[in-house]
């Protein structure tokens, strides 16, 4: 009876597995706990775990007259629950939450990246450094991130158009902020902070929130390191975007 109760128990909890991973797609949280280039394997996943569910309950109707004489009857109940609940909550937690974003003290723990970005693919080095303005988007963000890292000695006074999050660290002044995005490049384990600092009048615009913002550029440094600043001239408050993360494939130089 006991290796009955097990081996159903065991098939409805796969089948949660798979029943939250399609939960997670068709609401579109799946793709803020993964990069969308990992979505085929949490399908498969998915695939896998209702077909090897189906196995495990039809095994256990063939199963059902077994005897359990010889069967070691000393586990205890508790050691079960033990067992099992490291499956279930999850499941638990994959089908009440909403909300997968970092919180703000994960992220200030963090901090933001200071190594260089260096795009895998190539493209023209000073192409958005030697422009009259840069306009910053998910596309090309890594893309000029790179080139004004490698630029910084001429990007001084250009002018930059840029959207993101407002990001605050404890040893950031009242007049300074950090206009952010996050970055995936497998899950939300490894989810990295970008961004660019920001020096003006900030004190108004809320950490978290979402603007975008026009200012001139001029190198600075962030925590000891050389990156390129901006001074503010506008911002305006904007909607969080649907897609918050950004997936670009890029290495980190240590």
């Amino acid at each position: 009876m006991k290796r009955f109760f097990i081996q159903r128990l065991e098939g409805l909890l796969l089948l949660g597995l798979g029943l939250m991973i399609f939960k997670l797609y068709v609401s579109g949280y799946l793709t803020k706990l993964i990069a969308p280039k990992m979505v085929p394997y949490a399908l498969a996943a998915l695939f896998a775990f209702l077909v090897i569910s189906l196995l495990r309950m039809k095994k256990q109707k063939q199963g059902e007259q077994h005897c359990d004489c010889g069967s070691n009857g000393e586990s205890s109940s508790s050691a079960l629950v033990l067992k099992y609940s490291l499956f279930f909550l999850p499941i638990l937690l994959g089908f009440i939450l909403t909300d997968f974003t970092l919180s703000g003290e994960v992220l200030a723990k963090r901090g933001m990246a200071k190594q260089q970005a260096q795009m895998v693919s190539s493209y023209d080095s000073g192409k958005h450094a030697n422009g009259e303005k840069i306009s910053v988007t998910d596309d090309n963000y890594f893309e000029v991130l790179d080139d004004l890292l490698n630029n910084l000695d001429t990007i001084e006074g250009k002018e930059i158009e840029i959207s993101g999050f407002i990001y605050r660290e404890d040893t950031f002044t009242k007049k300074q902020m950090a206009i952010s995005r996050l970055s995936m490049s497998c899950c939300v384990v490894d989810a990295t902070l970008y961004g660019y600092m920001v020096n003006g009048n900030v004190e108004g615009m809320k950490t978290n929130d979402w603007y975008t913002i026009t200012g001139t550029l001029k190198k600075g440094s962030y925590k000891g390191e050389p990156v390129p600043v901006i001074d503010l001239k506008e911002s305006k408050k904007i909607k969080a975007p649907e897609e918050a993360y950004l997936y670009e494939n890029v290495q980190i130089i240590q």
